[in-house]
């Protein structure tokens, strides 16, 4: 009888638990499941922070804030920078533009405020 693949039965169900592969259990890394939850939590992060930035803009221009707006807008221009900055394998200008998004999406906020 020939001898299945490390982790799978005579089925083809795989199953990390058997007793006879646990030296091959390590191997197997991460991708056995494939959870990637990495790209669901970016997409989050976007779909919020669009909503944010977006409800920035949009209470600016109801109150008639022209510099709130504009810092709104100043903060999405930066993280959409560090977006692409990001894709691009630069942490330190996208840690820059997230640092100067976020000041500009606080200083928004503060003219709404005050």
């Amino acid at each position: 009888m020939m001898r299945e693949p490390a982790g799978q039965d005579e089925y083809g169900s795989t199953n990390p638990f058997d007793p006879d592969e646990f030296s091959t259990l390590n191997t197997m890394g991460p991708a056995v499941g494939s959870n990637d939850f990495e790209k669901y939590a970016v997409a989050v992060i976007i779909v919020f922070g669009a909503l944010i930035i977006g409800g920035l803009m949009a209470a600016a221009m109801a109150f008639g804030h022209r510099n709130g707006f504009l810092f709104a807008l100043g903060g999405a221009t930066a993280a959409w920078i560090s977006g692409n900055a990001l894709l691009l394998d630069r942490p330190r200008i996208y840690a820059l533009f997230v640092g100067i998004a976020a000041l500009m999406l606080v200083a928004s906020t503060l003219t709404l405020v005050l």
